[in-house]
Parts: C-alpha cells; structure tokens; sequence
C-alpha cells in the first residue's frame, strides 16, 4: 500500500514538474535579437531611368518620373535581365529604363531583380500612298 502511494505522489509531482515548465517557458520573455534579426523587410518595386550606377562598388541608382532616386547594391544574387535573357550589372546604361525589386537588409538596400525595358523606336514608318 506504501509503495503504491509512493509511486502516485511521484508521478503527481513528474506532472505537475512537467506541466509548469511548459507553462513558464510560453511566458517568458522573447530574446529581442533573436527575432529582430529574423524581421524580413518586404520587397520594395521602383520602376524608372538609370540616372548612375558604380560597377566598382556594385550599385546603381534608379530615379523615378516623380524625381525619387534609390540607390541600390547589386550582390552575386541579383538577377538582372532584358529581353527576357540575363545580362551583366555592365550591360546597363544611364538613360535605360528598369523596373526593380529591391529588400532593405541592416539598413541596405539590396537590388534582388532589375529588368531593363526595351528601347522603343520614336521612328515610325509611315506607307508612302501610290500615285494613280
């Protein structure tokens, strides 16, 4: 009879242990570095010129119709495109027209897309009419 007494305040003791712990780490206090560095910035979108770019420290600066100006790095995972094929951060000129996505990482901005847009032609052919 000893022995079952025993053995039922231990395991009320190994549950209610077990239990509590449970309840004391659900409320504990969150460390602060651990999920301010797990916050991911949204992806940004800008569309507009080039208006300069820095090959030597990987960045370009695009600038909107509005006169907004965003000055981006571009990394290794940066994809960069036109025409729907890749191309190199040095194939892009000042003047071209992009769309870019771009996330703010440790309060840089970091280029994760840029496509460059097709230069249209203002030369439009017009038919000559036939003399009759």
């Amino acid at each position: 009879m000893r022995i079952r007494i025993f053995c039922l305040v231990i395991i009320a003791l190994l549950v209610l242990g077990l239990s509590s712990q449970g309840f004391c780490m659900a409320n504990r206090p969150r460390d602060s570095k651990k999920s301010a560095s797990k916050q991911v910035e949204p992806i940004q979108k800008i569309s507009g010129k080039v208006s300069g770019y820095s090959w030597s420290n990987s960045t370009i600066t695009i600038t909107t119709v509005s006169g907004t100006s965003v000055t981006a790095e571009i990394d290794k995972a940066t994809k960069i495109s036109k025409s729907g094929k890749s191309i190199k951060m040095t194939d892009i000129k000042t003047g071209d027209v992009v769309n870019a996505d771009y996330e703010i990482k440790g309060g840089k901005k970091i280029a994760r897309i840029i496509v460059v847009q097709e230069k249209v032609s203002s030369k439009v052919a017009i038919p000559e009419k036939k003399k009759k």
